[in-house]
C-alpha cells in the first residue's frame, strides 16, 4: 500500500475541489492530474566519464550541482500515483558539441503532454500541474489543444489587466487589494486569505489568478507575494 506524504495532500485537495465543482454541473468524468517538473540525478564531481553531466541548479539544495537533469511527468488519479515518463535535458552548448537538436525544458514538457495524450481514451478530464518555470505560452497552447486544464505558478512581476489596464501582480496586490476583497480558505487545517482575478495575462487569455496569504500575516512585503502568488489557467474557468 502506498504511504501518504505531505506532497500528496495538495493533490488530494485539488482532486476533491475539482470533483465537487464538476459534479454540481453534472460532469462525473474521471479526473487525472499530470504533474510536470524537473529533477537532478546528482553525481560526484570526480565522475567525468558519463555523458551528459553538467552543472544544473537544484532547488532542494539551493545551488548548482554536478548532475544529469530530467524533466519528469507524474500521474495521479484517485488513489493511484506513479511516475509515468521522463526526458533528459541537455544544455544548448552540450547539444551543439554532440550535434544534437536542443530542446528546452518547456519543449520536453510539451513532448510529455503529447505522449500522455496519445494513450487516453477521451473519457478523462486532465489537469496539468506545473510551477512558474513551465508557465509558457507554448505549454498553455499545448494543453488547450488537448483540452487539458493547466494549473501553475505565476511570478509576482507578471502583468494582469484589470479593466484593460496592465499592472504587475505585486503592484496590484500592494495598492489595490483590500481586506474586504479577500475570502478565507482552509486546507488541511491551514487558513489562507484569497483574492481572485479573472481575465487576461500578457500571453494568456481566459485565465484565473489566485493571490493568497497566510491568514493573519498578510503583508505588503513582496517576499510574501512572491512565495504565495499562483495562477490557474482554465479552458473553462467557471469550473473552479
Amino acid at each position: 500500500m502506498m504511504r501518504e506524504n505531505t506532497n500528496q495532500r495538495p493533490i488530494k485537495f485539488i482532486h476533491s475541489h475539482i470533483r465537487q465543482a464538476r459534479a454540481q454541473s453534472g460532469d462525473n468524468q474521471p479526473i487525472v492530474c499530470l504533474i510536470i517538473d524537473d529533477s537532478q540525478c546528482k553525481k560526484d564531481r570526480s565522475t567525468t566519464s558519463i555523458e551528459g553531466l553538467d552543472n544544473h541548479f537544484s532547488h532542494s539544495e539551493g545551488k548548482s550541482i554536478w548532475s544529469h537533469c530530467v524533466v519528469t511527468v507524474h500521474v495521479v488519479c484517485e488513489n493511484t500515483s506513479f511516475a509515468k515518463d521522463f526526458r533528459s535535458y541537455f544544455r544548448e552548448e552540450y547539444c551543439t558539441e554532440i550535434n544534437r537538436t536542443f530542446k528546452s525544458k518547456n519543449d520536453l514538457a510539451v513532448e510529455l503532454i503529447h505522449s500522455f495524450a496519445s494513450h487516453l481514451d477521451g473519457n478523462e478530464q486532465v489537469y496539468v500541474l506545473v510551477d512558474a518555470w513551465y508557465k509558457s505560452r507554448k505549454l498553455v497552447d499545448s494543453c488547450l489543444e488537448k483540452a487539458f486544464h493547466l494549473i501553475g505558478g505565476l511570478k509576482a512581476n507578471r502583468k494582469i489587466y484589470p479593466h484593460g489596464i496592465g499592472i504587475k501582480i505585486s503592484e496590484f496586490a500592494t495598492k489595490f487589494v483590500e481586506e474586504s476583497d479577500l475570502h478565507s480558505v482552509t486546507v488541511n487545517g491551514h487558513d489562507f486569505k484569497i483574492f481572485t482575478y479573472k481575465g487576461h495575462l500578457s500571453d494568456t487569455e481566459n485565465a484565473k489568478v489566485l493571490l493568497s496569504w497566510d491568514k493573519g500575516t498578510r503583508s505588503n512585503s513582496l517576499s510574501v507575494q512572491r512565495r504565495r502568488n499562483g495562477v490557474l489557467l482554465e479552458s473553462n474557468p467557471s469550473i473552479l
